[in-house]
């Protein structure tokens, strides 16, 4: 995967093609075979691919408050030029997609982070990055920049269709011609991106049977300048600054109010820029941050930010503030803010806590995970509110990320201490981890963790729970039934995106994530992995008609599979055909029972993912059925013999006849069953077993004249 300067995702320059099974060759039964995790459903891959770029990535969830069991999914999709979204209306056992929202028309392009979310009347709507490109003249220089808008998508039918997205927030950019004593060219240009949205809608505080979207993002602002060398112009970047923004609507997003600054702004000078004293805050820091933000800094960001409602309509804001020793090293802190208008203003922010910031990359792994450490909300009742990332443990040299968890019982003005809730004995990596709150009060969390692969190269999707207020966690629980290997997911195994997801109602848990089982036995492949707590519907097999006799043509039919995968056929331990399942993950096909022994034989159904269902056929007549009556035959020839001889042995003969021609006439019922499509060598076989029986008949009718006759004389 590449990056433009910004950070925007490019397509990848590598293109694979086929199925699994087809790039497999000769290995094309390799499957992903699965190990169930004793807590959660069967995983389901929800998307499907529609071109030579099988990579989903960045999901998030959002459940219908109206139905908890209609469920909508967002995603980056690089088979797509927009951002796409799956539906379902069974809990996530199937799904209905891809549905795709455009980008505005003003913009050029989509460029990711696909969040979604429900108001209270099952409206859904979709935020997302789209890019446009600004031009620009200074004197003798001419260029353009890279800009980005948060676009607003709504949905009225669940997710099925996208209406013409809304533009929430828009970044700036200006140029200017400064003056100049020396008669050359100055100038000045400012450019905004807009990066990492997060959506949250909730009641009003003034009318809670009213909904309010709120939208937050990081604002980077790039200063450049122009300047010479010699008598060469250019233009250099000589200043960063990131500020968190909330913008908000009250009309289901027609209309939108003015970004106001929820952070303070950290700068993070580049080139040629001296530390600026005098900048001042959008809002009142709280004393630490804003002397390391303004006064000794200059190489400090803020960014990660995440939003949340609380039943009363009270928003929060989180966000991670990388201190003024640089990203991606040193000391990093998070911070919580929170509005009682409705967004119109923040209190000020409060340190939520401090920690060691996770590398861009962990030391192990391709992917960039620095991501990790930005903090994501959940708001329960009572003035509860708790903060989930990932910190590298200061005790542990070798570990370079475990997930750490604070709550606070005022509305975030004081914290805990904070807390690991992994309990993995090693150093394993967790990465990008996730958390909420069911109706019932409990906190879920997952998060990706490599514990489980002793060369420290895949990972598994892990789980717990607390039911006491984050107080304590459960044991944690394995989620995912097949490892995912970066390496066979992404080119150069560089990009997960940013984050997965998680939802729950009161009954269940809802959690998706980047996959990559598919790659593992084909070409690259990254899927978006799906797994809640109550069972899925088992893949099963109908086989007709159950029984017969071998040699003829069965229809098997399978339900609950995967939609459009490959599918092996096997019989006793071999596959015997393949076919491929519907958009429904059903199939049917006909297919040649072999002939083999009398009795039941196993026939599996083997999906490309993974999935298996097995059932069995009873071959009434086989090839043992014809070597016990060749048995028989070889018999009769010796008792033929005997009573050639000494003339004993008619009774048992009698009897020997009777069984064998009982024989006979089973294999010749099996014979028409067969019809046309039975083994011609088996037809003489019969025809020979039948010939038999007649012959020794004759002989031994004329056996018995001759002792009749020799007794009357």
């Amino acid at each position: 995967m590449n990056f433009d300067s910004k950070g925007s995702i490019v397509a990848p320059n590598t293109a694979v093609s086929g199925s699994p099974s087809q790039q497999a060759g000769g290995g094309a039964a390799l499957v992903p075979y699965r190990d169930p995790s004793a807590k959660f459903s069967r995983n389901i891959l929800i998307p499907s691919d529609f071109s030579q770029a099988p990579f989903q990535t960045e999901p998030s969830i959002a459940i219908d408050p109206n139905d908890p069991e209609h469920i909508i999914v967002g995603m980056i999709d690089y088979n797509f030029p927009n951002m796409t979204t799956y539906s379902t209306i069974d809990g996530g056992a199937t799904w209905e997609g891809p549905a795709r929202a455009k980008y505005p028309k003003t913009d050029l392009g989509s460029a990711g982070d696909p969040i979604v979310a429900f108001n209270q009347e099952g409206t859904a709507y979709l935020a997302s990055i789209s890019l446009d490109i600004e031009e620009f003249t200074i004197g003798p220089l001419v260029g353009s920049a890279m800009i980005s808008s948060i676009s607003i998508a709504r949905s009225e039918d669940g997710g099925l269709s996208w209406i013409e997205p809304t533009v929430s927030s828009r970044a700036k950019f200006s140029s200017k011609v400064l003056p100049s004593s020396d008669g050359r060219v100055r100038g000045e240009i400012q450019v905004g991106f807009l990066d990492k949205p997060w959506m949250a809608v909730g009641p009003s505080p003034t009318d809670p049977s009213k909904d309010v979207i709120y939208v937050v993002y990081t604002n980077f602002m790039e200063t450049a300048s122009v300047l010479w060398m010699d008598e060469l112009p250019f233009i250099a970047s000589s200043k960063l600054e990131t500020v968190i923004e909330l913008v908000s609507s009250a009309d289901g997003g027609v209309t939108w109010t003015a970004p106001i600054e929820v952070s303070p702004r950290a700068v993070f000078n580049i080139l040629f820029n001296p530390i600026d004293t005098d900048q001042p805050d959008s809002i009142n820091a709280p004393p630490a941050q804003a002397e390391a933000g303004q006064a000794t800094s200059n190489r400090q960001i803020v960014q990660g930010p995440d939003v949340d409602v609380a039943g009363d309509g009270t928003v929060y804001v989180s966000w991670v503030d990388s201190t003024n020793d640089d990203s991606f090293e040193g000391l990093g802190e998070i911070y919580v803010t929170r509005s009682d208008n409705g967004g119109r203003s923040f209190q000020q922010p409060r340190r939520a806590s401090g920690f060691l910031e996770p590398g861009f990359r962990s030391r192990d792994h391709p992917f960039r995970s620095w991501a990790s450490a930005f903090p994501k909300l959940a708001i329960g009742d009572n003035d509860d509110v708790y903060v989930l990332w990932v910190a590298m443990p200061s005790d542990d040299p070798n570990d370079d990320g475990d997930v750490y968890f604070v709550n606070s019982n005022d509305k975030g003005n004081s914290w805990s201490r904070r807390k690991i809730i992994n309990d993995d004995q090693g150093s394993a990596f967790q990465f990008f981890p996730e958390i909420t709150i069911d109706p019932n009060g409990h906190l879920h969390a997952m998060w990706g963790d490599f514990r489980d692969d002793p060369k420290n190269v895949s990972y598994h999707i892990y789980y717990a729970t607390s039911d006491d207020r984050g107080k304590t966690w459960g044991i944690n629980s394995r989620v995912t039934d097949f490892p995912s290997n970066p390496n066979r997911a992404f080119p150069g195994g560089r990009f997960l995106g940013d984050y997965f997801a998680i939802a729950s109602t009161k009954d269940d848990v809802y959690m998706a994530w980047a996959d990559s089982r598919l790659g593992e036995f084909g070409g690259l492949n990254q899927k978006i992995g799906f797994a809640r707590k109550k069972l899925m519907p088992a893949p099963s097999i109908f086989i007709s008609p159950p029984s017969g006799a071998g040699g003829k043509d069965v229809v098997i039919q399978g339900f609950n599979f995967q939609p459009e995968r490959n599918v092996f056929l096997e019989v006793a331990g071999v596959i015997i055909s393949t076919t491929r399942t519907n958009p429904d993950g059903r199939f049917s096909a006909q297919i040649f029972m072999p002939i083999s022994g009398e009795g039941a034989h196993t026939v599996r159904a083997i999906e490309e993912s993974g999935n298996i269902a097995s059932s069995s056929f009873f071959m009434d007549f086989g090839f043992d059925n014809l070597q016990k009556t060749t048995e028989k035959i070889d018999k009769l020839t010796a008792s033929l013999q005997f009573l050639n001889g000494d003339g004993t042995g008619s009774e048992s003969l009698a009897e020997e006849i009777k069984h064998l021609r009982e024989s006979i006439s089973q294999i010749q019922s099996g014979e028409e069953a067969v019809g046309d499509n039975s083994p011609s060598t088996l037809l003489k076989l019969l025809l020979a077993a039948s010939a038999i029986p007649i012959i020794a008949g004759g002989v031994l009718l004329t056996m018995l004249i001759r002792r009749n006759r020799t007794a009357s004389t």
